[in-house]
């Protein structure tokens, strides 16, 4: 698995994208400002660091079965 944390301003979404997927699948979100990690841990330390930064209150976790939660 990877797991892709965009970047970019979450507004007005108000939370940090995390998308998990396989890892040899390519995404078209990653054509955008994003980080990969190989870890979910790793991605959620990448989210919390934004989410200060961009003053969000939430993070959102997606998963490839199109299923998402806050997190």
């Amino acid at each position: 698995m990877k797991w892709i944390v965009l970047e970019e301003n979450p507004m007005p979404d108000n939370y940090i994208a995390i998308m998990a997927a396989e890892e040899d699948r390519i995404l078209q979100i990653e054509k955008k400002r994003c980080s990969i990690f190989d870890s979910c841990d790793k991605a959620m330390n990448r989210a919390r660091e934004l989410r200060q930064k961009y003053k969000v209150p939430s993070i959102r976790l997606f998963q490839q079965d199109g299923i998402s939660a806050l997190v």
